[in-house]
C-alpha cells in the first residue's frame, strides 16, 4: 500500500507529521518500535494507518476506556472496519463482537488491558490472527513513569502467547529511564526509537505564585478575565473541581462545568461531548479528564493544583493548541500543594500489613472471587487491591488464571519470606523515586530560568531551538521586559532617609530576603524587619536591614511583603515551610534600584481589600450557607446548585469549624449520637477511619466530618473559656 495515498484517502491529510511515517515503515517492514511524541502530533494514526496496511487485526490496548467508542465512531465514518469491546456494553452486544472478530471482521480492535485476562477474550485471540499489537499510553507499563497501571504488566505475557507479533508502543511523555523500561517490559530488545522531541513551541509556560486558596481563586479570576478561547482547568481533588466550576459560574458568571471519576456515565459523556462539540468552552476537572481528548482550539490549560510529576504536568498541559497556534500554559504554585501528593505517594502502594491481609483472604476456599469481595473484606480501595495482586504474583505468592466471567480465578501460595522482605524494599524504593519526581515539579514551578529549557532538560531533550522571551515563558519575558523598560530609583537601598518613601522600603524588603541565610518566610521577615526581641530572631540581629521598620505593625510589615508578592517581585519557595526568594522581576528591580508600584501609606487598606477578595473567594461556601438558612436540607441544596452531595457536606463542615453553622442543623441528633459515642471510643479526632470503623455502613464520612468539626469547636470554646478564668 502507498502510505501517502492511504493517509490522503482515509484521514484527507496532504503529508505526515514528524516521525509518523519513520515509525511506519520500521512497522511494516517487520520492526517493533517505541514511539515519543508530544500530545497532539498524531500516535493514533500510526497503528492506524499500519492496521490498513497489514494482514490481519490490529490489536490495541488502551486504558481510554472512555473514549473508545469516539474513536472508533471517527474510523467507522471514514469506512475502517474497527470496533471496540468494553464493559459499557452489554454481555449480548460483547459476545457478538467476539465472533466478528474471531471471523476475522475487522482492520483494528481496541480493548484495555484487563481484558487480555479474561478468559473468553484470549480463546478468541488463539483463532484469529494479530497483524500489529500496539500499546497506547505506554509510560502505564513502568512503575517509574507518572501513571503506572499493575494492569499494563500482563502484556508482555499475553504478547509472548499471540506468538510476540510485531509491536508498537506509543506515548507523549517518557524520560529515557521510562523508555528502557517499557522496551525492557515488552521484551523488546531490538525495537527502533522514534523520538521526535518534546518541545512545543506555540505553548507559552507560565507559573503563578499563590500563597492560600483564597490567592489561588483570585488568580484563576484574574487569568479567566484575560484568557481567550477555550480552557481546560486541572484540580487536584474532585472536590476542588466543584468548587472551583461553582465559583467561576457564580463569581464570574461564565459558563463552566466540573468533571471527576465519581460523577455518573451520563454525566461524564455529556459534559465531555458538549465540550469537543464546542458548546461548552471550559471545564474544570481532575487527571481523570484528558487522555484522548482531542479538541484542537483548546487556548489554555490552566493547573489549579500542581501535578506530582513534569510528565503528567507537560501531558494535560499538551491538550492546549493541538492546532499549533498560540496557546497559553500556567500553574498556580503554592507550596501547601505538595501535602497533597505526598499523602498520595504514602498510600498508592498497599503497606505489609495490608498486603498480608489480601494474602490471608485469598488462602481460603475463594478460587472464583469477586474484586468486590476483597475489598469488602480487607477494607482497601480498588485500586489498591489490583496494585497487590500484581505484587504477590510478581513474588509468587499467588497463582491467577484467566478471569471467567468476570471472576478472579486466583490461587493462594505459600509466602516466600524474604521474597516479601525484597518487595517491600522496592516499594519503598518507587516511594523514594516518587519523592524525587515531585521535587522535579516544585523545581519547574519555582526556578527563575527559562521553563522551556527545565522541561526540554528533564525529558533528555538536546534541542534548545530559541523562541522569542515573549513566544517562551513568564521568566524569559520578564526578565527581557524589566531589562528594558524599569524605570531607576534615585535612591540607592542603603541610603533611608525616611521610611514613608515606598520605593526606599520595598527595596529594602528584595534586599533583606536576598541577603538573609537560611532564607525566611514571610513572618520572619516582618520581625527581623520590625526588630523583635524574640530569641528565634535574635540570630539576624546582625543583618543590616534589622529593625528599619520599627515604626510599622508586623501586620503592616506583611501587608507591604504581600504587596511585593502580589505585584511578582518576590515568591514563596519551598513545602512545608515556605520561604521568600526573589523573582526575575524582583532581582532586576533590585539590582536597578527601581521606582516599585508600592505604596506603604496604603497597607491598611491593602489589607481590606484581602479581606473582601477572601470574602468572595469563599462565595460559593456562602451560598451553601444561605441556602440552609432557607430551610433547604442536604440533598436539596445540592441539587438546587448542581453539585454533588459531598461538596455540600465539604462547605457545611467548614462552615461549622467556623461557628457559623450548628451541628443540630445538618446531622440528625440519633446519628450525632451514634459518631460521638464511636469518638469516645477512639479518643482521636485526627483521623476519620478509625472512627466509621465503629460505625454502621449508612453514616458516611460527610456526617463525621461535621460532627468531628463540631466537636473540635466545642473543645476549642471549653479551653478558652478555661483560660479566660484562670
Amino acid at each position: 500500500m502507498d502510505l501517502h495515498a492511504a493517509l490522503h484517502q482515509y484521514f484527507i491529510f496532504p503529508e505526515f507529521r514528524p516521525g509518523q511515517q519513520e515509525a511506519l515503515t520500521h512497522i511494516l517492514e517487520g520492526r517493533d518500535a517505541l514511539v515519543v511524541m508530544p500530545t497532539g502530533s498524531g500516535k493514533s494514526l500510526i497503528y492506524q494507518l499500519a492496521a490498513l496496511s497489514l494482514d490481519g487485526t490490529a490489536l490495541v490496548i488502551s486504558p481510554l476506556v472512555a473514549l473508545m467508542k469516539d474513536q472508533i465512531d471517527s474510523l467507522i465514518k471514514r469506512n475502517i472496519a474497527a470496533t471496540f469491546i468494553n464493559s459499557s456494553l452489554s454481555t449480548a452486544e460483547q459476545n457478538k463482537r467476539l465472533q466478528s472478530f474471531a471471523n476475522g471482521d475487522y482492520k483494528m480492535i481496541l480493548v484495555s488491558p484487563e481484558r487480555l485476562r479474561q478468559q473468553t477474550f484470549r480463546e478468541v485471540l488463539a483463532q484469529t490472527k494479530i497483524s500489529l499489537l500496539a500499546i497506547d499510553e505506554a509510560h502505564c507499563l513502568s512503575q517509574w513513569g507518572h501513571d503506572f497501571r499493575p494492569d499494563y504488566l500482563h502484556i508482555a505475557h499475553a504478547r509472548r502467547q499471540l506468538n510476540s507479533p510485531i509491536t508498537l508502543a506509543l506515548t507523549a511523555t517518557a524520560t529515557p529511564r521510562v523508555q528502557d523500561d517499557i522496551i525492557q517490559l515488552l521484551g523488546l530488545p531490538h525495537a527502533e526509537r522514534v523520538i521526535t522531541g518534546f518541545n512545543r513551541p506555540n505553548l507559552f509556560l507560565e507559573v503563578f505564585s499563590a500563597r492560600d486558596e483564597s490567592a489561588k481563586l483570585n488568580l484563576t479570576r484574574d487569568f479567566l478575565t484575560q484568557a481567550e478561547g477555550a480552557g481546560i482547568i486541572y484540580t487536584g481533588t474532585r472536590r476542588d473541581a466543584e468548587n472551583v466550576a461553582a465559583y467561576i459560574r457564580d463569581e464570574l458568571k461564565l459558563s463552566a462545568q466540573h468533571y471527576h471519576a465519581a460523577l455518573d456515565t451520563v454525566m461524564r459523556t455529556r459534559t465531555q461531548d458538549a465540550f469537543l462539540s464546542g458548546d461548552l468552552p471550559l471545564i474544570v476537572a481532575t487527571n481523570a479528564f484528558g487522555m484522548g481528548i482531542d479538541r484542537p482550539d483548546v487556548r489554555f490549560v490552566l493547573h489549579y493544583t500542581m501535578p506530582s510529576t513534569l510528565e503528567a504536568y507537560y501531558q494535560e498541559a499538551g491538550r492546549a493548541g493541538r492546532d499549533g497556534l498560540p496557546a497559553r500554559v500556567a500553574l498556580l504554585y503554592s507550596p501547601n500543594d505538595t501535602r497533597l501528593h505526598s499523602f498520595f505517594i504514602e498510600n498508592d502502594s498497599p503497606t505489609e500489613d495490608e498486603l498480608r491481609a489480601v494474602h490471608n483472604f485469598l488462602r481460603g476456599p475463594v478460587q472464583g472471587v469477586a474484586a468486590a469481595e476483597i475489598e469488602a473484606a480487607t477494607k482497601l480501595h480498588q485500586t489498591k487491591i489490583r496494585v497487590a495482586l500484581e505484587q504477590l504474583e510478581s513474588i509468587n505468592a499467588i497463582k491467577r488464571d484467566p478471569d471467567v466471567s468476570g471472576f478472579l480465578q486466583i490461587e493462594a501460595l505459600p509466602l516466600n519470606e524474604k521474597s516479601f522482605r525484597q518487595l517491600a524494599t522496592q516499594v519503598a524504593t518507587r516511594r523514594k523515586y516518587k519523592y524525587a519526581l515531585l521535587d522535579k515539579v516544585v523545581d519547574y514551578a519555582e526556578t527563575n530560568a527559562c521553563r522551556r529549557h527545565v522541561l526540554l532538560d528533564h525529558f533528555g531533550d538536546k534541542d534548545k531551538s530559541e523562541v522569542l522571551p515573549q513566544e517562551c515563558c513568564d521568566n524569559c519575558i520578564e526578565r527581557a521586559e524589566a531589562a528594558s523598560a524599569v524605570q531607576p530609583s534615585t535612591t540607592a537601598v542603603n541610603d533611608v532617609a525616611s521610611l514613608s518613601q515606598a520605593e526606599r522600603g520595598a527595596l529594602i524588603v528584595l534586599d533583606t530576603v536576598t541577603k538573609l541565610k537560611p532564607e525566611v518566610g514571610k513572618g520572619k521577615l516582618a520581625q527581623i524587619l520590625k526588630g523583635s526581641t524574640s530569641s528565634e530572631i535574635e540570630r539576624y540581629k546582625n543583618s543590616r536591614n534589622f529593625g528599619k521598620f520599627i515604626s510599622l505593625r508586623l501586620s503592616e510589615i506583611e501587608s507591604l511583603v504581600d504587596q511585593l508578592m502580589d505585584a511578582g517581585y518576590l515568591k514563596q519557595t519551598g513545602g512545608k515551610y515556605p520561604v521568600l526568594t526573589l523573582t526575575p522581576r524582583g532581582e532586576i528591580a533590585l539590582k536597578t534600584h527601581a521606582a516599585l508600584r508600592v505604596d506603604l501609606r496604603q497597607v491598611r487598606a491593602a489589607e481590606s481589600d484581602r479581606a473582601r477578595a477572601k470574602m468572595r473567594a469563599g462565595g460559593t461556601v456562602a451560598l451553601t450557607h444561605e441556602s440552609l438558612q432557607r430551610g433547604l436540607n442536604v440533598e436539596q441544596i445540592a441539587a438546587e446548585r448542581g453539585l454533588a452531595v459531598g461538596t455540600i457536606y465539604s462547605h457545611l463542615a467548614q462552615l461549622i469549624a467556623e461557628g457559623r453553622v450548628n451541628i443540630d442543623a445538618v446531622v440528625a441528633k440519633d446519628v450525632q449520637d451514634q459518631i460521638r459515642a464511636a469518638i469516645e471510643i477512639v479518643k482521636d479526632l485526627s483521623y476519620l477511619a478509625p472512627i466509621k470503623s465503629h460505625l454502621s455502613e449508612a453514616i458516611g464520612y460527610e456526617e463525621i466530618r461535621c460532627v468531628v468539626n463540631a466537636v473540635k469547636r466545642e473543645q476549642e470554646e471549653v479551653e478558652h473559656n478555661r483560660t479566660a478564668r484562670s
